[in-house]
């Protein structure tokens, strides 16, 4: 399900080291921030579309605050960059920091479901048909970047959720880096495959990662390059792409897929 987005030419004015944006308060920014503004065609709930990019309430790659706003971090082609993303009235504001920022920008609408066709579901049971009904916030998103959503998958093969999302948290905490711009304290980027590649076996055993899910992030990140290119093929193709890496199932395929 998806609506799609309009953008609508938005002004920024960089001014001693801050930016002014017509009717937002300035703030410190690092680098020039970037602003985008859409108009969705039909109803967009933020929590539902964005919520399932969430690792749990720690994550420090995500976090919602009290005035509504969405904020994520995100390791791009172009490099880090910190997304902060805000339903204003009709419209829907992106603001961007860091290397990243045009790079998040140029694809919010992907982000807030414009890719998803709403044509294309036909629900088969009353259940599901009254959600959809109850539900027309609800969009699919699309990140264009599979490592974050990899990495995260593998930690959660055959242990709980909130191990999972302790491992998550701790690994990018230790060796991610920080947020750039104003985001919320204790937001950090997600390391780089490099990164990734170097952590120590004892700091995988302190942040509960057994052998064999470090083995396969280990594994992953040495091909990262290629796994990335699997964004821009069709859903069986990126799944077996993803799969050709051992340690890489249906069940971790299909999570980052989807």
């Amino acid at each position: 399900m998806a609506g799609r987005f309009a953008p609508r030419p938005t002004r920024t004015t960089v001014r001693g080291g801050q930016v002014a944006v017509p009717g937002a308060v300035p703030r410190p920014a690092s680098g020039p921030e970037r602003v985008r503004t859409f108009t969705p065609d039909g109803p967009l709930d933020l929590g539902l579309v964005l919520g399932p990019l969430r690792r749990g309430p720690g994550d420090p790659t995500f976090r919602v605050t009290p005035d509504g706003s969405v904020w994520r971090t995100s390791r791009t082609p172009a490099g880090p960059g910190t997304l902060r993303v805000v339903a204003r009235g009709a419209d829907v504001r992106g603001e961007a920091w860091g290397p990243g920022a045009e790079w998040l920008l140029d694809r919010l609408p992907e982000l807030l479901g414009a890719a998803d066709d709403p044509e294309a579901f036909t629900p088969r049971h009353r259940l599901v048909a009254v959600t959809r009904h109850r539900r027309p916030g609800l969009r699919l998103t699309r990140t264009g970047l599979v490592m974050e959503s990899l990495i995260p998958s593998i930690l959660e093969q055959k242990v709980t959720t909130d191990e999972a999302y302790r491992a998550w948290r701790l690994l990018v905490r230790r060796f991610g880096e920080p947020a750039p711009g104003p985001a919320p304290g204790g937001m950090c980027v997600m390391p780089e495959p490099r990164t990734w590649a170097l952590i120590p076996s004892w700091e995988w055993h302190r942040a509960g990662v057994d052998d064999k899910r470090a083995s396969t992030v280990l594994r992953a990140v040495r091909v990262a390059a290629r796994l990335e290119e699997s964004v821009r093929m069709e859903p069986p193709a990126a799944r077996a792409r993803l799969e050709v890496v051992p340690g890489i199932g249906p069940w971790t395929s299909a999570e980052v897929v989807q």
